[in-house]
């Protein structure tokens, strides 16, 4: 079944509960003419584009209640207030597609590669021997996390200290495979963060690609000038990302104390990722064009750097817009 045709299955189950507690399955009339979605307005408000005629339309949530007679305390507009949250996870949603399990129970709605898990138990790996040892530090190298894992030293050590865990968490031998599931199910969170840590790098190289640009322009005072204010602009989203990796680093290091106070810490693990996701959605289009750009000079490129400073003015502008002539 395709997706379109889960959503009408979904959509004509209108009035089952069940259903609504899953998928955005909504009774009002207007949520179930063709190709309407909902999504976020560049104002930042939630809206649901519907087709009048040969044009889209965007209704807000507030004239979508009033002019459709929404019972405001009724279930469509609780769905509506779920579709808000919703779209801090997804940039788009349809009526009758299931709802970001982010709402529903915490975990998230999109995959990671296998990589990433890798990476994750390394990284919790290698914690583990260094509070076995008495010297806990922050590993940051990717590539020896990966090797990590199936380094036998390392795995032995780590063997150690699962015991050496249970004992501190008062199990008996034969419960020790409670703390190897309780660490395992810790990297399986910790998964995302490391795919998000991709994610973030290439809004890193984005940084050193208008570094090499400005080389190549560096007799051109006005696209230096403007690739100067774009790095000024770029200061606060890489320190907002630079933070909470931070922050997340300094959990992971505490390895005891993070399983000691294990819901708390997947609460601020979870609570962590939704703000990268959520922050990183911005950049998608801008790490699409700059990934498929292949110059360091030239028409392409300086509409490139035109779009970019836009970008950056639209979503992270400090005192003035950028302004171009031509």
């Amino acid at each position: 079944m395709s997706k379109a045709d889960k959503a009408a299955a979904a959509q004509a189950g209108g009035d089952s509960e069940a259903s609504r507690s899953t998928h955005f399955v909504f009774d009002n009339k207007v949520f179930q003419v063709p190709g309407g979605y909902f999504n976020m307005a560049k104002e930042g408000e939630a809206v649901f584009n519907v087709k009048l005629g040969d044009v889209w339309g965007k209704v807000n949530f507030r004239t979508l209640i009033d002019a459709f007679n929404i019972d405001p305390k009724g279930p469509d507009a609780e769905l509506l207030a779920k579709v808000e949250k919703g779209l801090k996870f997804v940039k788009e949603i349809r009526p009758g597609d299931s709802i970001p399990r982010e709402i529903l129970d915490g975990t998230a709605s999109w995959k990671v590669d296998e990589r990433h898990l890798l990476i994750a138990r390394g990284r919790l790996s290698v914690q583990l021997v260094s509070w076995i040892t008495g010297n806990e530090e922050v590993v940051t190298d990717r590539n020896q996390l990966e090797r990590a894992v199936e380094d036998p030293n390392i795995k032995n050590r780590v063997q150690q200290a699962f015991g050496e865990l249970a004992k501190k968490f008062g199990l008996p031998e034969e419960r020790r495979q409670e703390v190897v599931d309780k660490v395992d199910a810790m990297a399986r969170e910790l998964s995302y963060i490391e795919a998000l840590r991709d994610r973030y790098g290439q809004v890193q190289r984005i940084v050193v690609q208008l570094g090499r640009i400005n080389k190549a322009y560096k007799a051109d005072r006005q696209i230096t000038g403007d690739i100067s204010r774009m790095m000024a602009l770029f200061k606060n989203p890489v320190g907002f990302f630079d933070d909470i990796f931070e922050q997340l680093d300094g959990q992971t290091a505490e390895i005891f104390a993070m399983l000691k106070s294990y819901d708390a810490s997947v609460a601020f693990i979870r609570r962590m990722r939704d703000e990268l996701h959520t922050n990183l959605m911005v950049w998608d289009e801008m790490i699409v064009d700059w990934t498929a750009l292949e110059y360091e000079s030239g028409p392409e490129v300086e509409a490139m750097l035109k779009r970019t400073y836009q970008f950056l003015a639209q979503n992270f502008l400090i005192s003035k817009v950028w302004q171009r002539g031509g």
